[in-house]
């Protein structure tokens, strides 16, 4: 592995130090998304993500995000899509450190213990930009089946 920059270093140092409070800000950002969207037992999203998928997949499947709601909307889903992915296959949120990566110094949820190929890991913001970015008619459900079947191929 090669050396890191000052510049580097400084952005992993930075980002380690916020770790913590980026893991734990997701358990009342995702709860309260989910009470927002009119869904019973919001807290239970941290338990059971997957049971909220239809739900989430039907309300935002025909919405127009606007430049005004896109950030907020990509927060919610992409702490979603973290969530749901670390419950099905045994992960958690971790930085990257490796440098060269496309996810260098970012928080990526991997580590997975089930189906998933070794050292799989998926930067779920740039999912859920993906996902917001399409046209009204986008499904979260195809988008994690894809994302999925990316995390179990070589």
């Amino acid at each position: 592995m090669r050396k890191l920059s000052i510049e580097e270093r400084e952005l992993i140092d930075r980002r380690r130090a916020r770790l913590d409070k980026f893991i734990y800000e997701r358990m009342p950002v995702l709860t309260e998304f989910i009470g927002l969207l009119g869904l019973p037992e919001p807290p239970r999203v941290l338990l059971e993500a997957e049971k909220y998928l239809p739900e989430i997949d039907l309300w935002i499947k025909t919405e127009k995000i606007s430049d005004q709601v896109r950030e907020w909307v990509i927060l919610r889903v992409g702490y979603y899509i973290g969530e749901y992915l670390i419950q099905r296959h045994g992960g958690y949120w971790f930085l990257n450190e490796q440098p060269d990566t496309r996810t260098f110094g970012r928080y990526v949820v991997g580590g997975f213990t089930r189906d998933a190929k070794p050292g799989a890991a998926v930067e779920p913001f740039d999912v859920a930009a993906d996902y917001v970015d399409q046209p009204p008619g986008r499904s979260l459900t195809a988008m994690l089946n894809m994302v999925e079947e990316e995390m179990r191929t070589e």
